[in-house]
């Protein structure tokens, strides 16, 4: 990195880039050593409280909601300097996919600039930045700009469920919406998301002895086999459309013929338009052997975030700012899915994909890229002094 870029983020910051690096990564230490998956609501909520304390210490106002079997969301305020002007929603999740025990296998630790951690990528530095940078905006006395919600939700992981009336009261008059999710792996950020829908199907037919009456049996899987090709058939891959058949599950015993079977389906979408007729040629599925009964429900859904002029015009904002820092801060879109699709629709324009720089999320080689932190700090700090 050039002279003129560490002495523009040091300014920024007001500490060294090594101070910010460590005072960040101390952060993200307590974070990744609580162990938090989805529906671990005894280990969410632990951290949840240590996190509470620290907004609180930053000078926020804070509201906790228990959710049952997920563990808690909390919502912190902060004042700015003018209280009339219309908010900023900052959105950040503290479940992982990693289960209990993976600290054993994969504990917090840095090799060659790379600092690992279940976890860590996807997304607790992201909430470590966010809550570094609305400290260190408190300590100067001055407040960020605008009021700033900032949500960090329990269940993001799973679909948002237990989180979601709390973004959606969130964007009612919100004037942008950030979002630290990982950056893209080449430190851009994220203007546009793929939408992101999850689908059960089950078949029931009717069981029977494989060798002794065949005959008086409806084969789930028979039924199945023809069902596949006609899922699969939807996916548009010209228009960024993916369709998967990720899980399936049939029969009880090799010599019975089964009566039941079932599977998921993951839905990937550019266009909200996509979606939609996605989900009707799903709906519209009906069975092929007579007898055969067949079902289809959405479990999860999630809209695309699209690269209207608003998010644009945020992220030439986002751009400049980077730029007088020191660092050219490309864009770029992702097939990964973030509660910052949910506020979108909305309106509100969104930014995404403010997180670190690094790779591995959902592995056992997550990480994140320790020399990066300054960087992402410095650009949330200024984010918030200017919005």
């Amino acid at each position: 990195m050039r002279a003129e870029s560490r002495a523009a983020i040091e300014n920024a910051l007001g500490v060294t880039m090594a101070e910010a690096e460590v005072k960040v990564l101390d952060r993200v230490r307590r974070y990744v050593e609580r162990e938090t998956p989805s529906g671990f609501a005894e280990g969410i909520a632990e951290l949840s409280s240590v996190i509470e304390e620290e907004l609180l210490a930053a000078g926020a106002s804070v509201a906790s909601f228990d959710a049952p079997g997920a563990g808690r969301n909390l919502r912190a305020r902060f004042a700015g300097r003018g209280e009339d002007r219309e908010p900023i929603v900052i959105l950040a999740h503290i479940d992982t996919v990693h289960p209990v025990g993976t600290l054993e296998t994969q504990p917090f630790s840095r090799v060659d600039g790379r600092v690992h951690g279940p976890g860590i990528y996807d997304m607790k530095t992201g909430v470590a930045l966010v809550v570094e940078a609305l400290d260190l905006v408190h300590a100067r006395g001055s407040g960020p700009r605008r009021p700033v919600v900032f949500l960090v939700t329990c269940d993001e992981e799973v679909g948002s469920h237990s989180a979601r009336p709390l973004i959606e009261e969130s964007a009612q008059g919100a004037r942008a919406a950030l979002v630290p999710e990982p950056s893209l792996p080449d430190g851009s950020i994220k203007t546009a998301r793929k939408g992101v829908a999850t689908y059960r199907f089950e078949i029931a037919g009717r069981a029977a002895h494989a060798g002794i009456d065949p005959e008086h049996a409806i084969s789930a899987v028979a039924e199945l086999s023809h069902q596949l090709p006609r899922i699969l058939a939807l996916a548009e891959h010209t228009r960024g459309t993916t369709v998967n058949v990720g899980v399936l599950s049939a029969g009880t015993a090799s010599n019975v013929i089964p009566a039941r079977a079932w599977g998921t389906i993951d839905v990937r979408s550019v266009a909200p338009e996509e979606n939609e007729r996605v989900e009707q040629g799903l709906m519209a599925l009906r069975p092929v052997l007579t007898g055969a009964e067949l079902t289809v429900r959405c479990t999860e859904s999630r809209p695309p975030l699209v690269r209207t002029e608003a998010v644009v015009a945020l992220y030439e904002h986002a751009r400049a700012l980077a730029d007088s820092l020191g660092v050219s801060l490309g864009e770029g879109s992702t097939g990964g899915g973030s509660d910052g699709s949910l506020i979108a629709t909305f309106g509100v324009p969104t930014l995404d994909g403010l997180g670190p720089r690094g790779g591995g999320a959902h592995s056992v080689d997550e990480h994140i890229i320790a020399e990066d932190l300054p960087f992402r700090l410095a650009l949330l700090v200024r984010l918030l002094e200017t919005l």
